[in-house]
């Protein structure tokens, strides 16, 4: 048998160009997506490229994250149509929502079974840091709404956890609030370099008003829940808006989208099978 040798064809970084794939909307994700590696925006975003979906019967920390949202909202709801102040009535209260969010999203009591056993102690903390939120001042408005912003050429989209609003007559002060399961310090860890983060700022520029603070609400499952600050949001959401048109005319005019991801960012890309940056040859 004869055995040829064939030269080896390097792989390129691929370079391509979104000009011919306007963008129409834009939520927090995706233009995270695109300041962390452009490649990834354009291949999920702007081509829409995505992995099948896996049958996974496992209650994760997502599953968790998303009954935390629908139970605090219903919690809520419930609290400011017929408020009480009483900590027993409270606590009863937030775990009718919880039982009524496990019904609805249908989880297993087995296979939640983990976050169960902390709810307890993530239900007082939360309690504990509600009530001497409202005794600075601060009422419920609305939660998990869904919000569209016109920019330009693009809609900015996304659903914003909570909205409260702190302070009374002129010094009323609206407050947006993000809720995490995360480990609190890497909710710290996303605030920790003024202009990097862009969710706040985000879902702030969702909102016309100009008397505005944003933050993230830390709920731990063994610990106190804890407020994190954006420091001056409405200057991120200027410098974040003014960004994502500088961005989006860039691609417009049809300048090259690299992929620029690094550590973490690719280790979960979902794109780095296309660009196939574990077999590039970089001269």
């Amino acid at each position: 048998m004869c055995i040829r040798d064939r030269p080896c064809t390097p792989t390129a970084p691929p370079l391509p160009r979104g000009d011919a794939l306007p963008v129409a909307q834009l939520s927090a994700s995706a233009y995270e997506d695109l300041r962390k590696c452009p490649y990834r925006f354009f291949a999920l975003r702007q081509l829409g490229l995505k992995e099948a979906d896996e049958l996974d019967a496992e209650v994760d920390k997502r599953d968790f994250g998303l009954w935390l949202h629908e139970t605090l909202k219903r919690f809520h709801e419930a609290l400011a149509a017929a408020p009480t102040s009483a900590a027993g009535e409270r606590r009863a209260m937030l775990d009718a929502a919880a039982e009524a969010a496990t019904r609805a999203r249908r989880l297993a009591p087995e296979e939640f079974l983990p976050f169960a056993a902390t709810w307890p102690q993530a239900r007082d903390g939360y309690l504990a840091w509600l009530a001497e939120h409202e005794a600075g001042g601060a009422r419920f408005a609305w939660a998990e709404s869904w919000r569209e912003q016109p920019l330009g050429r693009v809609t900015l989209v996304g659903q914003i956890d909570r909205l409260d609003h702190t302070g009374h007559g002129e010094a009323a002060t609206a407050l947006v609030l993000d809720y995490k399961t995360e480990a609190l310090q890497t909710t710290r860890e996303r605030l920790k370099r003024p202009g990097e983060d862009t969710q706040l700022a985000f879902y702030a520029a969702l909102l016309e008003d100009d008397a505005l603070r944003a933050a993230y609400l830390n709920v731990g499952e063994k610990g106190p829940t804890t407020f994190v600050e954006q420091d001056d949001v409405v200057a991120a959401r200027d410098l974040l808006v003014e960004g994502i048109l500088e961005d989006l005319s860039r691609i417009a005019e049809g300048a090259v989208m690299p992929a620029l991801g690094e550590g973490v960012v690719c280790e979960y890309c979902s794109a780095r099978g296309l660009c196939r940056k574990d077999f590039w040859s970089v001269a």
